[in-house]
């Protein structure tokens, strides 16, 4: 069992984040771009939430799959958890932890609906391999801390394109984007890729 966990925690690790989409999506965290403590106590807050939203969602899936009308309240109900989870540890970390709620209190509301938190329990959700809440908790970790990880490493891209001297039309994002296609396409490699014979 705790081989299959950790199995499952490392696919959803790397594979999950491989092409750093999702840390691009962060359009309302830009702030949180320029401190890597902001960003690993945001990406510790995300993972944490994941791990309690993926038991939760996995067992709520299980009451509701089958119901005439599952594809239309599957994703309303993932959201709903994602929402009410957020809305406990802002209210949480405002009350207990002022500290910490300074530092990332304002962008807890683009968290609860980033495409990490929220896809990631709707990949699961239609994953027929994650047909135990240990398994959802492997994935939901996985996925935050990979999260989590991404999004250091294109702050240390930045950090690196920002000394360097590029051409006018690509300074920023388009020169972000290349580098980073160039990172994903040598991680694909490194993981292999089999075509179709």
């Amino acid at each position: 069992m705790m081989m299959k966990f950790f199995a499952i925690f490392v696919a959803a690790l790397t594979a999950e984040n491989l092409f750093f989409t999702r840390a691009f999506d962060v359009y309302g965290l830009r702030e949180l771009h320029r401190s890597p403590k902001k960003m690993l106590l945001f990406g510790g807050l995300t993972t944490a939430v994941l791990a309690v939203a993926g038991p939760v969602a996995y067992g709520i899936n299980k009451l509701i799959y089958g119901l005439p009308f599952y594809y239309y309240i599957n994703g309303i109900t993932h959201l709903l958890i994602l929402v009410g989870l957020y809305a406990g540890v802002y209210w949480l970390l405002k009350k207990y932890q002022p500290k910490v709620f300074e530092l990332v209190g304002k962008y807890l509301p683009y968290a609860a609906i980033n495409c990490c938190t929220f896809g990631s329990l709707l990949l699961a959700a239609k994953d027929t391999e994650l047909d135990r809440w240990w398994k959802a908790l492997a994935y939901h970790c996985g996925a935050g801390i990979g999260f989590t990880l991404a999004m250091l490493l294109l702050w240390s891209v930045r950090q690196r394109l920002s000394s360097c001297h590029a051409s006018k039309s690509f300074r920023g994002l388009p020169l972000q984007m290349i580098t980073v296609g160039l990172i994903a396409l040598a991680l694909v490699g490194l993981t292999g890729n089999q075509l179709p014979a």
